[in-house]
């Protein structure tokens, strides 16, 4: 204390909770005594609320956030509140409070809607002390990664020589950074450095499957997308499943393919239509073929904007002609068994020229 004529000073260093209480400041002026009391309203919030970062925050599904404040007196004129973006989620306060300076942490179950998506999470403590007109507000964001990532279009579909642009977004704070990649190629290729894909004058190289990555301090997450092409199906395949002719009597595949999904196959030998559609492959089996299996067949691949063919041509190689012996005497048959090929031999050729003696003989003239 340090008195001055007409005024005294009361310093007190190192304020502590014990220092809220009640001052009594006496006077005699003029022989009378005269007095005035002051309360001493002591309060402590130092800094802003902390808030743990966030890996992601994915729309309909729930998890615990937390929030703390330390340092904080009177803990009961504490009150927190959790907000995305201008919009309160939860109001938070605590039950009880000691003499002394404590931390608080509020923990709030959320579960993220679509609609919030983009917003900031933060958490706003209030402390307000009413007696002497104070409210000091302090406030803080959470961080949190990529979490939902929204495609403008899930079935994106473009016409050959047509533009198409696709946008992805994703909901993280920082603002996560967002690439494009093309995959099916290697290495994969990056396509776009911003939210937006676009494609001009679509071919069918650029139809496949795209990946959208999201990241940023805390986190990353991806979706893939696939990019149909449409136009008239590419030119299917057909091939016969060995090489050269065919020999009769033989088993052979016909396998008519194609690499455009979109399309649907048809295999049938010309002039005779069969086979089925809406397939990536068509196979046709011909057991033990003839020579009238032979001929020109087709694999057809249409869709609704056009129709592509592949032909080929099959030729069945007759077997080699075998002797035939009909008019032998039956006499020579069993002996076959039992006597030298060269017998059977001298045999035949002495038949054959009876025959044709015979023959000559019955030659009549007209």
């Amino acid at each position: 204390i340090k008195d001055e004529q007409t005024v005294s000073r009361l310093l007190i260093r190192n304020i502590t909770t014990e220092h809220n209480i009640k001052i009594v400041c006496k006077v005699i002026c003029e022989g009378k005594p005269k007095e005035r009391t002051s309360n001493i309203k002591v309060f402590s919030f130092p800094q802003d609320p902390v808030l743990p970062k966030i890996k992601s925050l994915i729309a309909n599904q729930t998890q615990k956030l937390n929030c703390t404040v330390h340092n904080v007196y009177p803990l009961e004129r504490i009150q927190i509140e959790w907000l995305r973006g201008d919009k309160t989620l939860f109001v938070d306060q605590p039950e009880e409070s000691f003499n002394n300076v404590q931390s608080y942490s509020s923990v709030f179950s959320y579960t993220p809607s679509v609609l919030d998506l983009g917003k900031n999470i933060s958490c706003k403590a209030t402390l307000e002390i009413a007696e002497i007109g104070l409210e000091k507000t302090r406030n803080s964001n959470a961080e949190y990664g990529p979490g939902t990532i929204t495609i403008s279009s899930n079935n994106p579909s473009v016409k050959i020589g047509k533009h198409l642009e696709i946008t992805c977004q994703a909901d993280g704070n920082p603002q996560p950074t967002i690439l494009w990649w093309k995959e099916e190629t290697e290495p994969a290729q990056i396509k776009s450095q911003n939210e937006k894909l676009i494609i001009n004058n679509a071919s069918r190289s650029q139809a496949g499957w795209y990946r959208c990555d999201s990241s940023n301090a805390v986190g990353s997450q991806q979706r893939r997308v696939k990019v149909i092409v449409l136009g008239p199906p590419n030119i299917p395949k057909i091939q016969l499943s060995q090489r050269g002719d065919p020999k009769e009597g033989e088993n052979i595949t016909i396998l008519c393919s194609s690499d455009d999904g979109s399309a649907g196959l048809t295999l049938y030998k010309q002039s005779a239509a069969s086979g089925a559609l809406n397939k990536q492959a068509v196979l046709l089996n011909i057991p033990s073929v003839q020579i009238t299996d032979g001929g020109i067949y087709i694999c057809e691949a249409k869709n609704d904007f056009g129709t592509e063919r592949s032909t080929i041509n099959i030729t069945v190689e007759a077997l080699p002609d075998v002797v035939k012996m009909a008019d032998l005497p039956v006499a020579i048959l069993p002996a076959a068994g039992s006597v030298s090929l060269l017998t059977i031999a001298g045999l035949l050729i002495r038949y054959c020229r009876k025959k044709a003696r015979t023959n000559s003989n019955n030659i009549t003239l007209s």
